[in-house]
């Protein structure tokens, strides 16, 4: 994996898998359109994610979901200051307990990360190394996250480019079971992988699913990512143009 690159070459739920299975350390950065996130990952597996926007701060999504009211969010704000954070000064005025910080956090953590899914251009930067510590840090495997992540994309159009069309043929990995030993899905997720012993194309797949077609497609997705399923029917890529002088771009001669 190159040290900086575009979303656009590498998709995010490929670019998080390939440091889960690298079992990497260090800080995932992404920048789009002026917005920052990152994400810290320990031995692949994502533990902590902060963002610059400001409707991703953790008192925006505590006074979205009603856990706070409008004069606590206003009463902890005008006490912030550098080394204080929002969440402790919460604690500190009663409008939440220690316990429900921690859920808070977590949550927080988790819709950041799932908030990248969404993002299909800007640019990644890898900076290897342990990063510092956090008091409280995500319990969730990668290919968990993955799942989740893939499930709230709503874009046929990524979708349909992931998982190809009706002839597109599956077949479950030979490794599948390892892959599946750090997932928790649905038992109708799982019986997508039923017939998958032998070559079966994606019509056939969602035509035996109690799922939407839609939900299939998302779902074996997802499974490919994480290297549950492997598609087996992959088109060699087209010829490479090469620059012809004074004729512009040519294919090259069989």
């Amino acid at each position: 994996m190159k040290q900086q690159g575009s979303l656009v070459d590498h998709d995010f739920p490929e670019l998080i898998h390939a440091l889960s299975e690298g079992r990497w350390t260090g800080l995932l950065t992404l920048t789009h359109m002026g917005v920052g996130r990152s994400v810290t990952v320990q031995q692949g597996r994502m533990v902590f994610a902060a963002s610059t926007s400001k409707d991703d701060r953790l008192g925006e999504l505590l006074f979205r979901h009603g856990r706070i009211s409008l004069r606590q969010y206003a009463n902890a704000g005008s006490v912030v200051a550098p080394g204080k954070r929002l969440g402790a000064i919460l604690v500190e005025q009663g409008a939440l307990t220690p316990k429900e910080l921690m859920r808070a956090v977590v949550q927080h953590t988790q819709e950041i990360i799932y908030g990248a899914f969404q993002w299909t251009e800007g640019q990644y930067r890898l900076q290897e190394g342990a990063p510092p510590p956090e008091a409280i840090t995500l319990k969730i495997s990668t290919p968990d996250i993955i799942m989740e992540g893939i499930r709230r994309i709503d874009s046929w159009h990524r979708i349909q480019r992931a998982v190809g069309g009706l002839e597109a043929c599956y077949e479950r990995s030979a490794s599948y079971e390892d892959a599946l030993h750090s997932l928790n899905p649905s038992l109708e997720k799982l019986t997508l992988l039923t017939g998958l012993n032998q070559p079966t194309t994606l019509e056939a797949i969602c035509h035996e699913s109690t799922l939407s077609d839609f939900e299939v497609c998302r779902t074996l997705w997802a499974f490919k990512v994480i290297g549950v399923v492997r598609r087996i029917d992959v088109p060699a890529p087209a010829p490479r143009a090469e620059e012809d002088e004074g004729f512009g771009l040519v294919l090259p001669q069989e």
